[in-house]
């Protein structure tokens, strides 16, 4: 019996895990709705911390959501603060479409650009921001 309850964990524990690789599946086969809710079941069910990026770059952006920029600052923040770089892009994108933290835009985009992030070098290049070599501002 005890063998069955740990089989069944360890299953369980499994499908759990797919949530985030669902979401991936469904995000690059344009199903948007269906991603979304993947990447909100991996996030507060399985505490994949990478949902937080796709969830802000889909608010970000308007997949399978309406354009939420609030949204795609708070998830795209976590997701900086959880260590992942190409968030800094989108949430330098996030800033300068909402009018707010135009200083750290230069700041994240650094960041993004130090690591040759193509997503950092074209909003770069979109919102033609300037960005001194070896300083921050």
């Amino acid at each position: 019996m005890k063998k069955i309850l740990i089989f069944l964990l360890i299953i369980f524990t499994f499908l759990l895990a797919d949530n985030f690789r669902d979401g991936m599946l469904f995000y690059k086969n344009g199903d948007f709705k269906k991603a979304k809710k993947s990447f909100e079941l991996a996030l507060n069910r399985d505490n994949v911390i990478q949902a937080n990026f796709m969830l802000g770059k889909m608010y970000l952006y308007g997949e399978g959501v309406l354009p939420q920029r609030d949204k795609a600052i708070k998830y795209l923040k976590k997701a900086s603060q959880d260590g992942n770089i190409r968030a800094n892009c989108y949430l330098s994108e996030a800033y300068l479409k909402n009018n707010t933290n135009r200083d750290k835009v230069v700041s994240l985009l650094k960041k993004g650009l130090e690591r040759n992030l193509k997503e950092c070098k074209r909003i770069q290049r979109i919102y033609n921001i300037k960005i001194k070599q070896g300083t921050t501002k």
